[in-house]
């Protein structure tokens, strides 16, 4: 005499399916905010980095402790080129603060240290999209192919009229640099770009305070 073997029922297994839909979709939730919670304490870390980074060598070169960076090398590439610069030797591509090389030639010097591809020092992808470079120099208009976004890193020459600066305010002639490009020192500032709600839609902008507010900088 045959048994019959009881199985499930289609109330049953669509109770199942559903049960592993709202389980698969907590945890899709659940890990995307965890990514990018993730990718913002990298982004920051970075921008820190950076800043104590360039912080040590404005104290180095101000006070004469040496009379050229040990660490960054004079911008000779093309437009959006770092590979020349990365590739000189220590000594004769380094920085000097004599009025030959001067300030421009330093950041974007500062820029290609980082620099994703051929970055000599450390290689600082932007973690929210890793082909790009996190450090960038006046918005990626400098040094083309990097554009500002979500976690960059921007370095700016500061000019008169230029409105607010994160942690700086508005900027006056006493803290300019007219003449980009031809002066051995200026002043400058290093801030972060995040994404924030205003108004009920995500910008991006400047941070403000706390560990992502800019800081400013001057090579004398």
């Amino acid at each position: 005499m045959k048994k019959l073997q009881k199985g499930f029922s289609l109330v049953e297994l669509l109770v199942v399916v559903a049960i592993i839909g709202v389980l698969a979709g907590v945890g899709i939730v659940g890990y995307t905010g965890y990514t990018q919670s993730a990718k913002e304490r990298v982004a920051i870390a970075n921008f820190n980095s950076v800043k104590r980074f360039v912080a040590t060598e404005m104290t180095l070169l101000n006070n004469n402790v040496q009379a050229r960076s040990a660490s960054v090398r004079a911008f000779t590439g093309g437009p959006g080129n770092c590979t020349a610069t990365a590739a000189q030797t220590q000594l004769a591509g380094s920085f000097n603060n004599d009025g030959t090389v001067n300030l421009d030639l330093f950041l974007r010097g500062v820029v290609c240290y980082f620099d994703v591809d051929v970055g000599y020092g450390s290689q600082f992808a932007n973690p929210f999209n890793p082909t790009r470079s996190q450090v960038v120099y006046d918005g990626g208009a400098v040094l083309p192919g990097n554009g500002v976004e979500e976690g960059t890193i921007n370095i700016g020459l500061l000019v008169e009229a230029a409105g607010g600066r994160s942690g700086v305010g508005a900027i006056t002639s006493d803290m300019q640099d007219n003449s980009v490009g031809a002066t051995a020192g200026g002043q400058f500032i290093i801030e972060y770009n995040q994404m924030a709600v205003v108004e009920g839609a995500e910008v991006l902008q400047t941070g403000t305070t706390g560990d992502v507010v800019g800081q400013l900088y001057e090579l004398e």
